[in-house]
């Protein structure tokens, strides 16, 4: 009778686990977790990334519409390219910003803007042809501003002797 019950208590169905099924499930576990860190890691590391661009891409708009709304000739002298005044403040024209660079992102009176310091600015004037307006009636201005990132956004514009 003994082999009777024996096998009755092993017909019925198992429960819990064993030792080996659990430290298996435990590495897999582990696994699918360092994985999802990994992944995680990785996305938290570039969440600034398009805030950074966009703060570029602003200062470069910014500073491209404060160029553009200056006369194309000289108020004093009337010519498109005199030798430019030292100082921004100082530009009374398109061409006095050609070359103009700076370390940080400044407004028009020169003071600096809170959380651009490590942004860098150029812009570049030339004349240039555009269509059949002849390029000494035209300008060509290139506005390039690099993020701490190291991106860089370059706006073109024309500006033409209305």
């Amino acid at each position: 009778m003994m082999s009777s019950s024996l096998s009755s208590q092993f017909s019925e169905t198992q429960k819990g686990m064993t030792l080996i099924e659990m430290v298996i499930a435990i590495a897999v576990a582990g696994i699918a977790i360092a994985g999802l860190a990994a992944a995680f890691s990785s996305i938290v590391s570039r969440t600034a990334d398009p805030m950074i661009q966009t703060q570029a891409q602003i200062a470069a708009e910014s500073l491209m519409e404060e160029i553009l709304l200056k006369p194309f000739n000289d108020p004093l002298s009337g010519t498109a390219c005199p030798t430019a005044p030292s100082g921004r403040q100082n530009f009374d024209n398109i061409c006095d910003y050609n070359g103009y660079t700076t370390s940080g992102v400044a407004d028009q009176t020169g003071t600096a803007v809170t959380g651009l310091e490590n942004y860098d600015v150029s812009v570049t004037v030339a004349n240039s042809a555009l269509g059949s307006v002849a390029a000494s009636e035209s300008l060509l201005v290139t506005v390039t501003v690099t993020s701490p990132l190291g991106a860089s956004v370059v706006l073109n514009a024309y500006r033409t002797d209305y």
